[in-house]
């Protein structure tokens, strides 16, 4: 209060002389008292106060101009980012996640984000192990720790279960060094490669098959029909063939039978028919085959049906379709074995996610031994049997008539609880 009063006297004092007389000069305030007086003024206020002293209206406009800038930088680099990730989600198919040196998330595509079960939206302020713990399989997570370790590339194949289905990625992870040997970051790529196994599979295995049974054909027959002939011949020059020569001699009519067997389902692999596809009522011809399966298993296998009312046709080959529906009963009867057990045939309605339409869907469940994760990763792939007299070809088929349908069909199972199959047929306007 003293030092503003003191400012005031300096200031003031010589005015009010000059006042008096106007002849006379103003007396002269000595510099160094001066300059100590503005000092102190400046000590005791900031620049932004004397400015808004004396200039409030400048400053305003002054600081809305400097508020404006700020914002308008912001916005830009929010831009700028949603622009790269833009580019970055337009240019990748596959999933990618990029990282910096100390292992945090910097991008993350948007096939990344679904694979992993995250909002378009979400931000990177979390740990990696906040998002990966997320992935569908926890070998995802083992590889980045992996490459983050040993700062070498790691490249697996990963099979997991999503949605009923088995699915196969290629994941490859590896450090990022600049030109100074310096290292950067890390970068993880996952590619789904299912539908790529299962089209190069079935191209395969397609031509293998048509070769298969073309050269195996001819000498299985000539097998079969020289031993019926032995056996004739044997009957004719003795009375009775004696036990052990009908039972070599039943053996291999057996066993080229079953050998038959295999040479049909491989031509039926490697057919490529075109399906006669007209409109049936599902429930019909599953109470059919029902009906038949009843007759002729066993007293410990009990068979129930719970058909949906009112069911839409789909498009079915009265042919070929009924062959994957006695394939999966004949694998469900193997599994439930001679334990008591039931095996359950239903119908429901639903609509498609993927796709638009509606679909008719029928289950085959049972309450068999179930199947491990080994033996489901396989359970499509031909001669990938894990029951005593099967040829490994039977699900293969199934999952073909299905396809040939435009149907889908996807299972699920655990050891000791049995093995669920559903079938999806579309319903087609006829």
């Amino acid at each position: 209060m003293k030092r503003h009063t003191l400012l005031l006297i300096l200031l003031f004092v010589p005015l009010s002389l000059a006042a008096q007389d106007p002849l006379a000069e103003p007396s002269e305030v000595p510099p160094d008292l001066r300059e100590s007086v503005i000092e102190e003024y400046f000590e005791e206020k900031f620049s932004l106060t004397i400015l808004w002293e004396h200039y409030r209206t400048e400053t305003v406009l002054l600081l809305l101009v400097l508020a404006g800038f700020v914002i308008g930088l912001r916005n830009y680099a929010k831009s700028l980012g949603r622009h790269e990730q833009r580019i970055f989600d337009s240019l990748q198919s596959n999933a990618v996640i990029m990282f910096d040196r100390s292992t945090d998330i910097q991008l993350m595509n948007r096939a990344a984000k679904q694979l992993l079960g995250l909002d378009e939206y979400v931000s990177m302020s979390e740990e990696y192990t906040y998002y990966l713990k997320n992935a569908p399989s926890p070998e995802i997570l083992e590889i980045f720790e992996e490459v983050r370790s040993s700062r070498h590339t790691v490249e697996r194949e990963v099979v997991y279960n999503h949605g009923k289905m088995m699915r196969t990625l290629i994941v490859k992870a590896y450090p990022l060094y600049s030109e100074s040997k310096r290292l950067d970051g890390f970068i993880m790529i996952l590619a789904d490669i299912t539908e790529a196994i299962e089209k190069d599979r079935r191209v395969n295995w397609s031509g293998v098959a048509q070769h298969v049974a073309h050269k195996a054909k001819t000498p299985l027959s000539t097998i079969t029909l020289t031993a019926q002939h032995l056996e004739m011949l044997l009957n004719e020059r003795e009375n009775s063939p004696s036990e052990e020569t009908t039972r070599y001699i039943d053996r291999i009519v057996g066993e080229s039978r079953k050998l038959n067997e295999i040479v049909h389902n491989l031509t039926r692999l490697a057919n490529k028919e075109q399906m006669n596809l007209l409109p049936n009522d599902v429930n019909i011809i599953l109470q059919n085959i029902a009906d038949e399966y009843r007759s002729k298993i066993t007293r410990n296998v009990e068979i129930l049906t719970h058909f949906y009312r009112n069911l839409p046709r789909v498009g079915i080959d009265i042919a070929h379709f009924p062959e994957a529906v006695e394939n999966l009963l004949d694998n469900a009867i193997r599994a439930v074995g001679s334990r008591d057990g039931r095996i359950i045939i239903a119908t429901a309605p639903g609509q498609w996610i993927n796709r638009p339409g509606e679909y008719v869907e029928i289950t085959i469940q049972d309450t068999g031994v179930g199947m491990d994760d080994e033996v489901k990763k396989s359970i499509f792939r031909p001669f990938s049997t894990h029951s005593k007299g099967g040829t490994g070809l039977g699900l293969v088929i199934v999952q073909k008539i299905i396809q040939e349908h435009h149907g889908e069909i996807t299972f699920n199972s655990s050891p000791g609880l049995g093995t669920t199959f559903q079938i999806r047929l579309p319903v087609t306007k006829f």
